[in-house]
């Protein structure tokens, strides 16, 4: 291996460059830095790297101890993690609701043990977290980076001692393999894909094999130049060229991890004029807390756009200049002390402090857990509303459509009167699921019945959206037509995706702008064509009223705290922003059995309501509460009652 491991203030500019990419992605405050998630797999590389030659280093000289290895990655990164998590709790205990506790203190007992990158595969989505509201969901890159620590010195260790010339084989056959692993997967399973190590692991041992080629860099400056160049380059264009649709990590992520090899083997021997830029003071001053920064920096964001109704530029400006300021306290205060030995001086003092600040911090999170969020802080009205936030139907869960099978054995979920002949079916998105309830109630009262099926993020439009969502599409109408019995289909949506930035279109290209419109508007009318082509009655359900944050946290927070804020929908301002939709019924009239309009009995004033008869109407902003189903049942007997 190269020269002895020594610091190199470029690698904590290279940091400064990772972390300010994902700062500048997670608060949105530049139109070029959507890509910014990329800083991540920068992080990896130089971890990789670092570790490595360390590890190799001591391994060489007969000095390296397991135990001397874990207490410094312990001292380097437990004390501003515990930190932040008291912080995280005390601000819970006075400010968050039952059910965000709950929701934080699961996540911050797996981030605690380093598993809450398989918690998160698990759990978010539309029937778990939604990811712009979990507080440590940054935790996940933390998370791989640990499991890769547990590892990868015992591998160093047994490849030292049995097979130590074949070092540099057995690292890129292993990163082969895991880079492999993700090219196979990223499309198939993308979460499990993104949050787990298999699939990650080739970052960081891409970072682990530099050592082996800097010797080589030290001794060439027109090459170190032109590395620079490179690196510079690639890591740019990672962040350019991406867009909606590429999956990842993928072959992409090949562009900022090679981009960071490149940067890392600039800066070899007397460095390049790259790592001359990166060794700038400010520069090195944002590497050297970046730690810090990136604890810091999402749960600021959530909780301060959490207790807002708009989440502005400048308000999102401002939170990062806090979250700069916060990390440097948290350096100087915590992590830097710490780590160089002068608060907790040596070994047994650390392990001790740890492990009480662990237990304390664990036992906290225990007590949240136990007494569901802390329930007694609150009175029993707050509960009540705040309650609807978990408001959804269970039972229906089983009806979301999984690619190449229906739910259940025997087709879409029953709804409605047992034991009637099934006329109806109902195929939506994530609101079709929330609605299952209040069809159910409507045929109950018809004395009639039908189906369910729904998958969520999906358009019930033929040959629009992801390839899942095509595939769904394409398997409700061939099940529609292998059964004419089913006379009446509704479609149901909230119908936002052509109007939220991108479009899968019939080819899987994505579609902007106009070109989504015209997009869905010819697919809109096809999809009713074939359903008319086969004798089928069409209604659809038309777009709901969309809340400016969550209804049940709002009004609870307003009945706990006093923070009164208008969050309803505008009538004015839905019909504006579903313009296209209108004009979409419109042209499509006469192939529409009936539509069914939420806006008669929720805005009848320009302001839209929010509950009726003292409970919430939505369990989110959007989705219909599953505990307001006859509210919503009623509106479609009307309207279909009065198109028939």
């Amino acid at each position: 291996m190269g020269t002895p491991v020594k610091y190199r203030p470029d690698i904590d500019g290279l940091r400064c460059i990772a972390v300010l990419l994902v700062l500048v992605f997670h608060f949105d405050v530049l139109a070029a830095g959507k890509a910014g998630f990329i800083g991540v797999d920068v992080f990896f590389v130089i971890s990789g790297f670092l570790i490595s030659s360390l590890i190799w280093e001591q391994l060489e000289k007969g000095r390296f101890s397991l135990r001397t290895f874990y207490l410094r990655r312990f001292r380097r990164l437990a004390p501003a993690f515990v930190t932040v998590q008291l912080l995280l709790i005390g601000f819970s205990y006075v400010l968050l609701l039952p059910h965000e506790v709950t929701d934080l203190a699961k996540q911050s007992l797996t981030a605690q043990v380093y598993l809450i990158n398989v918690y998160l595969w698990r759990s978010v989505g539309y029937f778990g977290l939604r990811a712009d509201g979990v507080a440590l969901l940054h935790c996940w890159s933390l998370a791989i980076e640990e499991q890769f620590y547990l590892l990868y010195p015992l591998l160093l260790i047994g490849i030292h001692r049995y097979a130590r010339r074949f070092f540099v084989p057995i690292l890129a056959v292993g990163a082969l393999g895991s880079f492999l692993l993700n090219l196979g997967f990223v499309n198939i399973k993308p979460e499990a894909t993104f949050y787990l190590l298999p699939t990650r692991a080739w970052e960081l041992v891409l970072g682990a094999l530099i050592p082996f080629v800097q010797p080589w860099f030290e001794k060439r400056g027109a090459w170190r130049q032109f590395s620079a160049i490179l690196g510079a380059g690639l890591v740019a264009a990672s962040v350019l060229a991406f867009r909606p649709g590429i999956s990842f990590p993928g072959s992409f992520a090949l562009l900022p991890t090679l981009g960071s090899v490149a940067l890392i083997l600039a800066g070899s021997g007397k460095g390049s004029w790259g790592s001359r830029v990166l060794s700038v003071k400010p520069v090195v001053y944002i590497g050297k807390i970046s730690y810090s920064l990136y604890l810091v920096h999402w749960p600021l964001k959530v909780f301060i756009a959490g207790y807002m109704v708009e989440y502005t530029l400048g308000w999102r400006w401002l939170s990062l200049a806090l979250s700069i300021a916060l990390a440097s306290a948290l350096y100087r205060l915590v992590e830097d002390p710490v780590r160089r030995g002068v608060v907790f001086e040596g070994g047994r003092r650390f392990v001790i402090a740890y492990a009480i600040g662990f237990t304390v911090v664990m036992g906290l999170l225990a007590s949240g857990l136990a007494t569901k969020g802390w329930r007694h802080r609150f009175s029993a009205e707050v509960l009540r509303i705040s309650d609807y936030a978990t408001d959804q139907d269970e039972a229906a869960r089983r009806c979301e459509y999984v690619v190449g099978k229906w739910p259940g054995s025997a087709g879409p979920c029953p709804i409605g009167q047992a034991n009637a002949p099934a006329k109806w079916m109902v195929v939506g998105d994530s609101h079709g699921w929330a609605l299952a309830e209040a069809f159910s109630l409507f045929l109950k009262r018809r004395g009639e019945s039908g189906h369910l099926v729904f998958s969520h993020d999906c358009l019930p439009i033929l040959e629009l959206g992801s390839k899942t969502c095509r595939e769904f599409n394409s398997s409700a109408h061939a099940w529609i037509e292998a059964h004419p019995e089913i006379r009446n289909i509704v479609l149901v949506s909230i119908w936002r995706e052509p109007i939220e930035g991108s479009l899968q279109g019939p080819d899987g290209t994505y579609l902007e702008g106009r070109a989504a419109m015209d997009a869905f508007q010819d697919q809109f009318a096809r999809t009713l064509k074939r359903l008319a082509a086969a004798g089928r009655n069409v209604y659809i359900w038309e777009p709901i009223p969309t809340a400016k944050m969550s209804v049940p946290i709002a009004l609870a927070r307003a009945r706990a705290f006093g923070i009164h804020t208008h969050i309803e929908a505008s009538r004015k301002e839905h019909e504006r922003v579903f313009a296209f939709m209108a004009v979409a019924l419109q042209t499509n009239r006469s192939l529409i059995k009936g539509s069914i309009s939420p806006l008669p009995a929720m805005c009848a004033n320009d302001a839209c309501i929010l509950e009726y008869n003292g409970a919430p109407l939505y369990s989110d902003n959007n989705h219909p509460s599953w505990s307001s189903a006859p509210f919503y049942s009623r509106i479609i007997e009307d309207q279909i009652s009065a198109a028939n």
